[in-house]
C-alpha cells in the first residue's frame, strides 16, 4: 500500500461519518498493514476469523477505493431487467383491457416459459409491477398538473387534436 493510500485511510478511520462496516473494513487494513495477525485483527475488532480473511480477500479483488466506499448488497440480483418490466406492464395492460384476470403465479409462469429467466419469484413480479404502477400514477399526476396550468382553451385544443 502506497503512502498516499495510509494516509488517506488514517484520514478515513478518524472521520465521524463511518458507518461500522465502513470503520471495519478500514481497521482490518490498518491491521493487515501493520503485520497484525488475523486472529489478533478479529480479536480486537471483536469478528471472526473467518471475516477478517474474507475481508481480506475482498481488499485484494476489490482494489482500495472499491473496497472502502462499496455499499453491501444483500440478496439477489434482480432478475427483470427494465426491458421485461415493460413487457409485463404490457402484458398485464393487455389482459386487463380484455377483461382477465392475472395473478402473479401466472405471470411468473408467463416469464419462465417465454424463457426469459430459468425461475422467478412471484414477490419479484410484484415488486416490479408495484414501481410500474407508481411511475404510471406519478407520470399521470404530472400530466394532470400542467393540464391544470394551461389556459382553458389550450386544454380544449389538445383534447380536439388528440
Amino acid at each position: 500500500m502506497s503512502s498516499q493510500q495510509q494516509a488517506y485511510l488514517t484520514k478515513f478511520v478518524s472521520s465521524e461519518i463511518l458507518s461500522r462496516q465502513q470503520r471495519n473494513r478500514a481497521l482490518v487494513l490498518q491491521h493487515w498493514f501493520a503485520n497484525m495477525s488475523v486472529q489478533d485483527s478479529a480479536e480486537l475488532l471483536k469478528l471472526s476469523i473467518h471475516r477478517v480473511y474474507s475481508m481480506r480477500r475482498a481488499f485484494t479483488e476489490q482494489g482500495f477505493q472499491d473496497y472502502l466506499h462499496s455499499i453491501r448488497r444483500c440478496g439477489a440480483p434482480n432478475k427483470l431487467t427494465p426491458k421485461m418490466e415493460v413487457r409485463l406492464r404490457r402484458f398485464t395492460e393487455r389482459a386487463y383491457a380484455e377483461g382477465k384476470r392475472v395473478t402473479l403465479t401466472a405471470l411468473a409462469k408467463r416469464v419462465v416459459e417465454l424463457g426469459y429467466v430459468d425461475s422467478i419469484c412471484t414477490v419479484t413480479i410484484h415488486k416490479a409491477l408495484k414501481q410500474v404502477r407508481t411511475a404510471a400514477r406519478a407520470a399521470s399526476a404530472q400530466q394532470n398538473s400542467r393540464l391544470l396550468l394551461q389556459p382553458a382553451h389550450q386544454v380544449k385544443e389538445q383534447e380536439q387534436a388528440a
